[in-house]
């Protein structure tokens, strides 16, 4: 039995060098301005997680995995959360005018089906706050 999943990817075209991108994706201090606090460590195979305050119905804690880190050029983990664990890939690629386009793909998404969580439209508006404005923000005040 095979069963079906769902992604979700989406592109944002950054004005800012691969290398800055990387920053805000990979140090902690960054990573917790525009996403969530967390103890990530580049090393495969390394367990980190992310938090936020709790909300009903969910504990605020994200349970990841390190799985792929290629600097400046690609970063994938594992994404546990609520019973459900999706894969996160971000990939950076050089723009012509010095910036990046940055891909984001979250695959794992279950088919939506009646009385289950929305968790890719959840998921969908999430990284459209926190990259698309958030993420965007914080790369145009670092140095």
């Amino acid at each position: 039995m095979t069963t079906e999943t769902r992604s979700l990817t989406m592109e944002f075209d950054l004005p800012h060098a691969p290398a800055k991108v990387w920053r805000a994706l990979t140090e902690p201090e960054l990573v917790g301005k525009w996403l969530m606090t967390t103890d990530m460590k580049l090393a495969l195979g390394q367990p980190f997680t992310f938090k936020m305050q709790a909300q009903p119905g969910w504990d605020g804690v994200v349970h990841c995995e390190m799985k792929e880190i290629e600097p400046h050029k690609r970063l994938r983990y594992t994404w546990g959360s609520m019973g459900l664990e999706t894969v996160v890939t971000w990939t950076l690629a050089p723009t012509s005018k010095g910036g990046t386009l940055l891909r984001l793909e979250q695959s794992g998404f279950p088919p939506r089906q009646p009385g289950q969580p929305p968790f890719f439209e959840g998921a969908k508006m999430g990284w459209e706050n926190n990259v698309g404005k958030r993420m965007t923000q914080l790369l145009s005040e670092l140095a």
